[in-house]
């Protein structure tokens, strides 16, 4: 997929962002995807991504981001037409190479020998597990555990490891078994550090809005909300005015973010509209934005609107991410010394 800076997005970067976004920017949300990922073809809704190998996806976001300085913590594409362990050693090898860290994806069948060997690499600082991989005819329908089984939570408590979740269920977060198995994992795991995927699949406000009262039970615990592919400016409101900073981690999801468009809301369900997805038609010419602007316009409009200090976008957007990772490295190496 071929990257371009447009002049709606100048104009957005130049009038909604660049005052905002801190000098340095920790992305603890990007994907990896290559062709020979697959045990066969690349599914056909990726195929429009073309190859996203680590450098081409760190250089397509660098040149987005300008003249801000990037650091990545990467993990493969999760699918069941995958070679799993094929990208988790592609992984092992890049982040050697590139310098970054990753999390490395997991499925249930995973062994805990086979895990342990690669959290022992320096540069994995966790977990990241798919709804995809659950036992459960309808995935949609997944517990945590259904896709997570604790003993493997267990090795990720012993090393103090941090969990990427991709929430199930179609309320996301603000399903109530959700909520309560996260309270449950996060206090017998009182050492996993959990990342909630796009606001915990919160993308539009509806839900959360009217489940905060459940949901802010999680405030003080290891639990963050990454902000992937988020682009509703009302759900970072929320978050970011009940939550505060402290609870927020920047996230791109890329390569998703290279479309151009955004996520919509259609009554009580939501869809990525992009123009390389779909036919935008309008009364006059619309130039839809990069995705990864509008998720950006939106956070910084939601931190201008809560006036949050610069310390606090600087907390948002780098420092979160980076405490977290300087926390999991630590537990590490006590437990491997």
């Amino acid at each position: 997929m071929k990257v371009q800076i447009k002049q709606v997005d100048e104009r957005i970067w130049n009038e909604e962002i660049k005052e905002i976004l801190p000098s340095k920017i920790f992305d603890a949300h990007v994907h990896t995807l290559k062709k020979d990922f697959f045990s066969n073809c690349v599914p056909e809704g990726l195929r429009i991504y073309g190859e996203c190998s680590v450098p081409a996806v760190q250089k397509k976001l660098s040149f987005l981001f300008q003249t801000r300085q990037l650091q990545f913590l990467f993990t493969g594409w999760p699918s069941t037409d995958a070679l799993i362990e094929k990208q988790n050693m592609y992984l092992v090898n890049c982040s050697k190479k590139y310098q970054f860290n990753f999390l490395v994806i997991v499925t249930p069948q995973f062994t805990p020998s086979y895990l342990e060997k690669i959290v022992k690499d320096k540069n994995c600082i966790g977990f990241k597990p798919y709804k995809c991989f659950s036992s459960k005819s309808d995935p949609e329908d997944a517990k945590i555990t259904d896709y997570l089984p604790e003993h493997q939570i267990e090795i990720a408590n012993e090393y103090g490891l941090l969990i990427t979740l991709h929430l199930s269920k179609r309320k996301g977060i603000s399903d109530p078994e959700n909520i309560d198995d996260l309270l449950y994992l996060s206090e017998k795991y009182p050492c996993v550090s959990w990342n909630l995927a796009h606001c915990g699949r919160s993308y539009f406000p509806e839900n959360i809005e009217k489940s905060m009262r459940n949901i802010i039970r999680l405030k003080g615990r290891n639990v963050f909300f990454d902000t992937s592919a988020v682009t509703d400016r009302c759900v970072f409101e929320i978050l970011f005015s009940e939550f505060g900073a402290d609870y927020i981690i920047y996230g791109s999801d890329a390569p998703i973010c290279f479309h151009r468009g955004k996520c919509v809301r259609f009554g009580y369900d939501w869809a990525f509209i992009t123009k390389e997805t779909h036919s935008i038609t309008a009364s006059f010419p619309v130039e839809p934005a990069l995705l990864l602007y509008e998720q950006l316009w939106a956070m910084c409009h939601a931190i201008k609107k809560l006036k949050f200090s610069k310390k606090q976008a600087n907390e948002i957007f780098f420092e979160n991410a980076e405490k977290v990772i300087k926390k999991v490295k630590s537990s590490k190496r006590k437990h491997l010394c």
